[in-house]
């Protein structure tokens, strides 16, 4: 099957509170995409949003002229924009939407059980946040640009093949989950080649040093940052990166009424 990835941008649209609220913005966004999901026989999907628990993290890094309100991903049968199209409309709602066809690979996958810790806070009794599992941790979503510098092949080779193992290795990540862009199916949708989702303690969200995975050592922490920072160098450019903190939540779809 193939993978919708659908981001909501924050434009006032959904209001103030769903904006604030995590827990109203993730009731806004099961309202809408329940029965469209249900449509194509889907029963799950992931919602990222930023929530409480990841409020005031220290990387956060804005490129896109609006910032990123939610993130829908969802195995769909077909990610084309006509078989997608009341999933992508119904997100519209809540604020301006893109949406890629992307491909879907985990190096390292989030364990079931650490998606079952918590539910989303807020909404009411018998809504939405009673169907959401929070992931344990932090979701940093990254959203990738290709430098022209770089034809696509080789800049894929670099980033799946060789930068892969250094992330994992220099980071406290739990969960790794990249996503190479196929192709846009908004008209209006930004340049984006390549969306990774890397799972973190909560810790890491204003820890440096948990980020880093340097457990209590300066020289492992600097080991950490150089060979990142050398190894993101020779495919990413500055300021062709956003790099989100969300929670990550795994989404039940609740069937058409019978």
């Amino acid at each position: 099957m193939d993978v919708l990835m659908v981001v909501v941008w924050s434009d006032g649209r959904a209001g103030g509170a769903a904006q604030a609220d995590s827990g109203a913005l993730i009731e806004a966004v099961a309202a809408a995409v329940d029965a469209p999901l249900a449509g194509l026989g889907v029963t799950e999907y992931l919602v990222n949003v930023r929530d409480e628990q990841v409020a005031g993290a220290m990387i956060d890094v804005q490129v896109t002229p609006l910032p990123v309100l939610a993130a829908v991903r969802v195995r769909v049968p077909a990610a084309s924009a006509a078989a997608c199209a009341e999933v992508i409309e119904a997100l519209g709602a809540l604020g301006a939407v893109s949406a890629w066809s992307v491909t879907a690979s985990e190096p390292l996958p989030v364990e079931r059980v650490a998606s079952e810790v918590s539910a989303a806070p807020g909404g009411a009794p018998g809504g939405a946040h009673a169907r959401a599992r929070r992931s344990a941790g932090m979701a940093n979503l990254a959203f990738l640009r290709r430098p022209e510098r770089i034809g696509r092949d080789e800049w894929l080779r670099i980033w799946l093949e060789d930068h892969t193992r250094v992330a994992i290795d220099t980071q406290s990540t739990t969960g790794y989950t990249q996503h190479v862009v196929v192709r846009a199916l908004t008209e209006d949708a930004p340049v984006i080649d390549g969306i990774v989702e890397e799972i973190f303690p909560i810790e890491a969200a204003r820890d440096l040093g948990v980020f880093f995975d340097s457990r209590g050592s300066e020289d492992r922490m600097a080991a950490n940052v150089r060979a990142m920072t050398t190894s993101t160098a020779r495919f990413l450019d500055q300021g062709t990166v956003d790099a989100v903190p969300t929670g990550r939540y795994v989404m039940s779809v609740r069937g058409p009424v019978v």
